[in-house]
Order: C-alpha cells, then structure tokens, then sequence
C-alpha cells in the first residue's frame, strides 16, 4: 500500500452505537479533504482481544497505527 495513503482503524464493541456515525463523519472528512484513506472497521468481542489490541475504548480510531485518544496506549475500559 502507498505510504501517502492514511490506514484508518475503528475499533468498537457490539454496545457501542456511536461507531458506525464516527465511521460516516470520518469518511466525509477524508473526501472533502481529498486525503487518500483506507478505513477499516473491527469488533473487538472479549478483554482479551482489548487487551491484545490496547484497545482502549468504544469507538477507538487509530490513524497508521497511532491511536488518537492521548495517553491510550496500554489502558482497557471496554467503555
């Protein structure tokens, strides 16, 4: 994939009804912005898949890997 490409993650639970919204409002951003984009969406089901992924909570959006939340890096909530 072309590194001038942004890889955009959602992360979510099956509780969160904020994702697909957050996914919708991204996607409308990146084209009026007209920045290339990939955006890929993952339920995460269990703590243990959270804690593999330092998956902070619900929705999480991680841009080339980089989560945006501040100071996410290694915290669990499953919020």
């Amino acid at each position: 994939m072309h590194s001038d490409i942004l890889e955009i993650e959602i992360l979510y639970t099956n509780k969160c009804r904020n994702w697909p919204k957050v996914v919708d409002l991204l996607k409308q951003a990146l084209e009026e912005l007209d920045l290339p984009h990939q955006i890929s969406t993952r339920e995460i089901k269990d703590r243990n898949e959270a804690q593999a992924l330092s998956f902070f909570g619900s929705p999480t959006i991680r841009v080339n890997g980089e989560d945006l939340e501040p100071g996410a890096s290694g915290k669990i909530n499953l919020a």
